[in-house]
């Protein structure tokens, strides 16, 4: 009878993994974003380089990250810092960055983007203390920052430990449909604790 329980409370689990309703609320929770402030940049963090060839690509996380930030950029008719180095070194060459990479493909989407590169960083604190200076440099103070659901609350409290304004925008990777059954919700709860593990760290380590 005890096997036939586990066995039992075992799908349940199973199959409540699966719903993104149910997957949505395992987030680690979002800082809430600033009232009456302006950003004046979109800020888009890498999510690492994939081999494609003799070369590199943007991995799937990376480029549904860019084409939300270019769709903010162009909305609200602010330039791009797209930031990222090259897997756990800092490049020789700016243009050997993850960053550059995505500056390139941004250009692709929208002919017309301004786009600023931070090349050397390997993690997301990195993200943040490489970018922040940039900013200051152009007199910027506060950013809208794109990235997945799962990596935000992270990625807006790194940004803000700089001393940035930070207005934080999901990438949404759940599937809409909140109650049907989905592999692709299945996928997200790993990355989420992975998420939630880091945030301990960060706090830890950064916070």
């Amino acid at each position: 009878m005890r096997g036939v329980l586990i066995t039992v409370v075992l799908g349940v689990a199973l199959v409540a993994a699966t719903l993104p309703a149910m997957v949505r609320q395992l987030y680690p929770p979002v800082p809430a974003a600033p009232a009456g402030v302006a950003p004046a940049v979109v800020v888009v963090p890498g999510a690492g380089r994939q081999r494609h060839g003799d070369g590199y690509r943007l991995t799937p996380a990376g480029l549904r990250r860019l084409h939300r930030g270019v769709e903010e950029a162009r909305r609200l008719g602010l330039p791009l810092l797209l930031t990222g180095g090259a897997e756990d070194r800092t490049p020789r060459d700016p243009d050997d960055s993850e960053a550059a990479m995505m500056a390139d493909q941004a250009r692709r989407l929208w002919p017309e983007a301004r786009t600023w590169i931070e090349p050397r960083s390997r993690s997301t604190w990195e993200n943040a203390v490489n970018s922040a200076p940039l900013l200051r440099r152009q007199g910027i103070e506060s950013v809208l920052l794109v990235t997945d659901r799962a990596h935000l609350p992270r990625a807006t409290l790194s940004f803000r430990r700089q001393g940035l304004t930070v207005t934080p925008v999901a990438v949404e990777t759940l599937p809409r449909e909140a109650w049907l059954p989905s592999a692709g919700a299945l996928a997200e709860v790993p990355v989420i604790w992975r998420e939630w593990v880091a945030l301990v760290w960060y706090r830890i380590r950064y916070f």
